[in-house]
């Protein structure tokens, strides 16, 4: 099932929809993935793109939910736990959700190459010449996640050793280390490439987003890392030992994560880290 179809199955109940945010990922959303026909309105705190439109669609300030709730709105801001903790302390009181959440269909392990095809949705916003020049990186999941798909098939062995040689050096050129024991999810961004270091027994849940110059490793323990969905780690961040962090959870830039355990929509931040803010979700 196409992206696309996913999404559309997901909204098929909703015939009053709303978009929040107006910028380059609701742009691709209703370019891509989302039936125009169904989208009333685009909210966007900005008043300077209210009162324009997109794709058509006016652009209104977030008071119109007010005067005229849709059934669901569908997220398109990088801030969307704020957004969603907006809401959920809000009148309203239907249904709402995060674009890349509609991704992941309901009871579906998704295969290496489908969860490629949305590591790459996720990371591409231009050509795919500009891609492969300003995001280099992308091919350590192209190839990790083609060897894993080669190393199940026994017929294709012969292709899985040449995959697995370009995957290494791919990881060698991109400083990128993910060994082909990681368990990762749909959605694995490395936001640039340098310095980013996992262990093999770490698992890594979806639309996990990484920034340099972090490593997701384990102790003298043996412990190793659990991360949940829509985690974001920033820059010079370690993640270590028997840390489990739940969904929806920010780690700041330059952070010691040791054995910590969270539950999600928090920040984590600090040396060592501790949960500086929870959203009330």
């Amino acid at each position: 099932m196409s992206l696309k179809s996913t999404v559309q199955k997901k909204l098929s109940n909703y015939t009053n929809i709303a978009i929040w945010g107006a910028g380059g990922l609701a742009d691709n959303a209703l370019k891509r993935w989302v039936s125009k026909d169904k989208i009333s309105y685009i909210i966007d705190p900005n008043t300077n793109k209210q009162g324009s439109t997109l794709h058509g669609i006016d652009i209104v300030s977030p008071d119109h939910i007010n005067a005229n709730p849709p059934d669901c709105i569908i997220i398109c801001s990088s801030a969307y736990l704020e957004i969603m903790a907006k809401l959920k302390n809000s009148t309203y009181n239907n249904a709402y959700f995060y674009i890349y959440e509609m991704f992941i269909p309901e009871g579906k392990e998704l295969g290496h190459l489908q969860k490629l095809k949305i590591d790459i949705v996720a990371s591409r916003n231009v050509n795919w010449l500009q891609f492969l020049l300003k995001k280099p990186q992308i091919l350590v999941n192209i190839s990790y996640r083609v060897t894993r798909f080669l190393q199940e098939k026994w017929y294709l062995f012969p292709l899985y050793w040449i995959s697995y040689f370009f995957h290494y050096n791919f990881c060698t050129l991109t400083g990128i280390q993910l060994p082909l024991e990681l368990e990762a999810g749909a959605g694995l961004i490395f936001a640039h490439p340098g310095t980013i270091v996992f262990t093999g027994r770490a698992k890594i849940g979806n639309f996990v987003t990484i920034y340099h110059c972090c490593t997701i490793g384990t102790t003298l323990t043996g412990n190793s890392p659990e991360v949940g969905n829509f985690v974001t780690i920033y820059t010079g961040s370690h993640v270590l030992g028997g840390c489990n962090i739940g969904d929806y959870t920010t780690i700041g830039a330059m952070s010691l994560l040791l054995d910590l355990k969270t539950e999600g929509h928090c920040v984590i931040a600090g040396i060592p880290a501790s949960i500086k803010k929870t959203y009330n979700l």
